[in-house]
């Protein structure tokens, strides 16, 4: 998979807003990123592509992303990663944040897991200090924690010892003959457990039955008051990961251009009003334009790639803004922090203005648009820095 690169690359095509004739001159080559295992970062670490492979030494936190991603190395800090397929083999001294489709785990966590994927294995040979708290198709825990499970799952399987409760909301939840549980296990699913014979629970075992319905096929067959609880619990969970994916995302952004994003930031600064103006119009033209490319069967292609370049621009927008709002609080602290705090502080209080009734969702789209609009304004900066990276 490509998903990491593609997206890279759309962004950056979106906020240049670029027209697709560009692209008539070839593909880019496969971007394939390696720390070797002899080499030692002795900082925060930052990389994407399409594939990459950490198998040396992080005494930092590391930002990975990429359609194949492969851990064998030693972090020495967090670890926040997103791709398609990841496969974590080294030790990694304190969190793991992880999105994708794929995610194995078979090394010692110092700290907790945060994920979401479509498929999570956590291995035997692996060992997990903390906790655990995931959204998958699939969850299957055969290694130690030393906390709790909080899963919303397809299937969840259990062979392990758990330090602490478990919560889930899952279609089927599997307790193997290995699992011992040092508090209580509480779950929502249709159907009871399946619990072997060995399984020693030190707490409860609470079941919330759902109800089965008789619904046409494909629709929920949930009860109202039973699933709201297991949505409720999931959407959370999901929440936690799209937040923790847009954060990795972003970091690696401004990781890649930090010479753009600071110019384009403070661009926020010294031009507000005239980002914001120009942030309007880019909202209000783009879909105009595209709307009426797609009269013409010939222009069709023009107008998915105005309305997709839209959307990844209102992304890089929400990116700066929070970065923006982040700087502006340390600021008026008098504090001088790193350009990942003030993301994720920023991103806290964009988040924090969607619980605002009218009032908040407007602040929030002000800030965006003024993002948007720096990042027009500053387009040739990209567009050649693209080139220099041999991006168009």
């Amino acid at each position: 998979m490509k998903l990491f690169a593609k997206l890279f690359v759309l962004v950056l095509l979106s906020v240049t807003l670029f027209v697709p004739a560009v692209l008539a001159k070839g593909e880019r080559a496969p971007v394939a990123v390696v720390l070797g295992r002899n080499e030692v970062v002795n900082k925060d670490y930052f990389a994407a592509g399409d594939t990459v492979t950490v198998s040396g030494t992080v005494n930092g936190d590391a930002y990975v992303a990429g359609g194949t991603v492969l851990i064998d190395g030693t972090i020495n800090g967090d670890l926040l990663v997103t791709g398609g397929m990841i496969d974590i083999k080294g030790p990694v001294k304190e969190d793991i944040r992880a999105a994708g489709g794929s995610l194995t785990i078979s090394s010692i966590v110092g700290g907790n897991v945060t994920a979401g994927a479509g498929t999570i294995a956590i291995d035997p040979t692996a060992r997990i200090a903390g906790s655990i708290v995931a959204g998958s198709g699939t969850l299957n825990v055969l290694a130690p924690v030393g906390k709790g499970i909080t899963a919303g799952a397809g299937t969840l399987m259990v062979n392990s010892s758990v330090g602490g409760d478990i919560l889930a909301g899952v279609g089927q939840l599997i307790m193997q003959p290995k699992t011992r549980v040092a508090g209580d296990v509480t779950y929502w699913s249709e159907k009871e457990a399946t619990i072997a014979d060995n399984v020693a629970l030190s707490g409860e075992l609470t079941y919330h039955n759902l109800p089965k319905t008789k619904t046409k096929p494909g629709l929920a067959k949930v009860g109202l008051l039973g699933a709201s609880g297991v949505f409720t619990g999931t959407a959370l969970i999901m929440a936690g990961i799209a937040f923790l994916t847009v954060f990795v995302l972003g970091l690696i952004l401004t990781a890649l251009l930090p010479r753009f994003s600071e110019k384009a930031v403070g661009m926020m600064q010294k031009n507000a009003w005239g980002s914001f103006g120009l942030g309007i119009a880019s909202v209000i033209v783009l879909p105009i334009v595209a709307i009426t490319a797609f009269v013409t069967v010939i222009g069709i292609p023009l107008g998915i790639f105005l309305l997709v370049a839209l959307g990844l621009l209102c992304f890089v927008g929400h990116i700066y803004a929070a970065i923006f709002i982040g700087r502006g609080v340390f600021v008026w602290f008098k504090k001088e922090v790193h350009r990942t705090w003030q993301l994720l502080v920023g991103l806290l209080i964009l988040v924090v203005f969607t619980f605002v009734p009218i009032l908040g969702w407007l602040a929030r789209a002000i800030f965006v648009l003024i993002g948007i609009g720096a990042v027009l304004f500053e387009k040739h900066s990209v567009y050649k820095q693209m080139r220099l990276r041999h991006l168009v």
